[in-house]
């Protein structure tokens, strides 16, 4: 893997930027209150009204903020500590990279299309233009053919495969089944639209995070050499955005925007995703090699 100097200057960007966002999302207060709000669709909705996600709903706004709790304790010092495991050349820290990196862009990609416009919008662009390119860049930098001689030869695939395609399926029937087509057969917008036009996670998750999933189980299981690739990527990402996820419906429920049942059928199961994410993310990096030498002798030997 040779670094990209492009890619450590775009993530030293997206850690400032996120940190500036972050903070101001999570602790600046305006000492407002919710009100009211008829939606285009003639619908009378609650209103946020405090803060930065002012103009938000409130399941919206919370999870915004438990957003950037994450964002705060988690995932800027996992991308500070990638930056610099890559910058020195180390292959696992370019996989923790493009994880976080993934992971950036599909947050602030959430934010820049999904949050109620407010003064941090251009930074919510440059954030999601950074992880958009920066995550480009560094999936390039890699060598693809050499990169399977890095991972032992016990590295349990069929199972990260297989929980990859599980993974992209349950999403994708998540969103179908609880939200978006009950809502179709009654003529009605999803509740998650709430006060926007359209359903932005939805978009996300169906039609780019699903998919993704599902394809990158699909190559690992064929031993594609970019399965490896975008199967470590996911998996650093799973975990990230499942923490995130999981924060977000514990605000939720605590501030009682959501009920113990939508807790159940929305949090729980991305709760569970979440933790077998974290193992196999675990079993994934201790079966990693920076030298693919002595892993290729291994399998000569083996093979005799």
């Amino acid at each position: 893997m040779k670094p990209s100097k492009n890619v450590v200057w775009l993530s030293w960007l997206i850690v400032a930027l996120a940190l500036v966002a972050a903070v101001i999302g999570l602790f600046y207060q305006d000492g407002g209150s919710a009100f009211s709000f008829t939606t285009l669709r003639g619908q009378i909705v609650q209103i946020y009204g405090q803060g930065l996600y002012r103009y938000d709903g409130p399941i919206t706004a919370v999870g915004f903020r438990a957003a950037d709790a994450v964002t705060l304790v988690l995932a800027i010092p996992l991308l500070v500590a990638s930056i610099v495991l890559y910058r020195r050349g180390r292959l696992q820290g370019g996989l923790l990279l493009v994880g976080m990196l993934a992971y950036f862009l599909y947050n602030y990609g959430s934010m820049a299309f999904g949050a109620a416009y407010n003064s941090l919008f251009l930074v919510y662009v440059a954030l999601f233009s950074a992880s958009l390119f920066g995550l480009v860049l560094s999936l390039t930098s890699f060598d693809l053919q050499g990169l399977p001689a890095h991972f032992s030869k016990d590295l349990p695939r069929r199972g990260m495969g297989l929980f990859l395609v599980v993974s992209g399926v349950i999403l994708a029937l998540v969103w179908l089944v609880l939200s978006i087509v009950p809502a179709l057969l009654q003529g009605a917008a999803p509740p998650e639209v709430a006060s926007s036009t359209t359903f932005i996670t939805g978009v996300m998750d169906e039609g780019i995070v699903a998919p993704t999933l599902i394809l990158s189980g699909a190559l690992l299981l064929r031993r594609a050499p970019i399965g490896y690739l975008l199967a470590s990527m996911l998996l650093v990402f799973t975990v990230t955005l499942g923490t995130n996820l999981l924060a977000a419906g514990i605000a939720q429920l605590l501030t009682g925007v959501i009920s113990i049942g939508q807790f159940i059928g929305m949090t729980v199961p991305f709760a569970i995703l979440t933790l077998i994410a974290t193992w196999l993310t675990v079993i994934l990096f201790r079966r990693f090699s920076e030298s693919a030498a002595p892993l290729a002798a291994k399998a000569r030997v083996a093979h005799a």
